[in-house]
C-alpha cells in the first residue's frame, strides 16, 4: 500500500501565526482588529462590527505588534470567512526584520503552542 501524495502548501511566503495574548493590531481609522496571522504579504483578521469590507476592497491601516514594533497597511480583501478577513498586500510587505523578530519572540515564548 502506498502512502497519499502529500499536499503542497500553495502559499509563497511563510505565515507567522499568533496565540491569542500575542496577537496584534490591526488598526483602522479609529477601530482596532486582532490579527490571526501575516506573512510579509499578507495577513488575515478578526471582524467583529458591521458593515464588512468587499471583496476588493482597499484596506489602509497600521499593523501594531506587542512589544511596539509597527507596519504600514494597504491591501485588498481577498476573504471573508467565518468572521475574518484576508487581506494581500501586493504593492507593499511587512519588513523581514519585524517578522523576524517577532517569530524569535514566540518562539522562545510559545515554544510549544509554536509546534
Amino acid at each position: 500500500m502506498t502512502a497519499p501524495p502529500a499536499t503542497q502548501e500553495k502559499r509563497e511566503l511563510y505565515r507567522l501565526k499568533f496565540p491569542h495574548p500575542e496577537r496584534p493590531y490591526l488598526i483602522v481609522g479609529r477601530q482596532k482588529y486582532e490579527v490571526v496571522d501575516c506573512s510579509a504579504r499578507g495577513l488575515r483578521f478578526v471582524v467583529t462590527q458591521q458593515p464588512l469590507p468587499s471583496l476588493g476592497d482597499v484596506i489602509e491601516g497600521r499593523l501594531q505588534f506587542r512589544r511596539h514594533n509597527q507596519a504600514p497597511i494597504r491591501g485588498l480583501v481577498v476573504r471573508i470567512q467565518n468572521g475574518e478577513i484576508a487581506l494581500h498586500m501586493p504593492d507593499s510587505e511587512i519588513p523581514f526584520a519585524i517578522l523576524r523578530s517577532e517569530e524569535r519572540y514566540l518562539l522562545n515564548h510559545y515554544r510549544t503552542w509554536v509546534k
